[in-house]
């Protein structure tokens, strides 16, 4: 029996994708205008954290409205407990979470070899991003409480199937945002002298080329189930119109 094809999925992740995708794009744009690397370490100069944040806020948005229809498939048990992960309190639990994830990503860089009595705003920036890109898509998704679920890899009892598709990309991005960055402090120590290899900036680029190649990864898996879905649906379109004589 054929596997029934789910467009609505598949948009979902296509177009989540291409946000993620043209995140990078409109960074490394940003770069190349500023003609200048050094401002990537600046918390008022750099567009970085500005452009990822919203490029976060547009797939919530994207989520939700997949999403919409998945709400009343929920029990009212479900619903009661997903408006609760939204109260104030909970705001206010999703804004530590983050601010305590951005203070542990700084506390990695330094046991990872960035500068401990200097470059505190730097390290900021690059702990901040790494946090966008981890941590934050979370909470705004599901709560701080369904954030601390994700990341103790249980699933929320309210998860919806957009809910948890966005989830599952959300992973793709964290996960080579950081690896990014971490592989970005290879060129740190050459004796080049370039100006890209000034702190934070071999991080932070490495944390978007990484998200990049994340996505397109995650992209090339979404196609190939997409192709595969579609020619098994034609094929068993096929025989059903031709089925064959004895």
């Amino acid at each position: 029996m054929a596997t029934k094809f789910d467009s609505q999925k598949t948009k979902h992740q296509l177009f989540h994708l291409s946000i993620s995708l043209a995140v990078v794009l409109i960074c490394m744009t940003s770069m190349q205008y500023k003609r200048s690397w050094l401002h990537l370490g600046s918390f008022w100069n750099s567009l970085i954290i500005p452009i990822v944040f919203t490029g976060e806020m547009l797939k919530i948005i994207l989520s939700h409205y997949y999403g919409h229809q998945d709400n009343t498939l929920l029990t009212q048990k479900q619903k009661q407990k997903k408006a609760a992960y939204f109260t104030p309190r909970e705001l206010a639990g999703g804004l530590m979470l983050q601010f305590l994830c951005t203070l542990l990503f700084g506390f990695v860089c330094i046991i990872l070899g960035a500068p401990v009595l200097q470059n505190y705003e730097q390290t900021f920036i690059l702990a901040m991003l790494l946090t966008l890109f981890s941590v934050s898509p979370i909470v705004f998704l599901l709560g701080a409480e369904g954030a601390l679920q994700v990341c103790f890899c249980e699933k929320p009892d309210f998860l919806t199937k957009n809910e948890e598709t966005a989830v599952e990309l959300f992973k793709y991005n964290a996960l080579g945002g950081m690896l990014g960055a971490w592989a970005g402090a290879v060129v740190a120590p050459l004796d080049w002298d370039r100006e890209w290899q000034v702190y934070p900036v071999p991080n932070v680029v490495g944390a978007l080329l990484g998200s990049a190649l994340a996505n397109i990864y995650a992209c090339s898996r979404v196609l190939y189930a997409t192709a595969l879905a579609l020619n098994r649906n034609v094929s068993s379109s096929s025989r059903q119109r031709c089925p064959i004589h004895k």
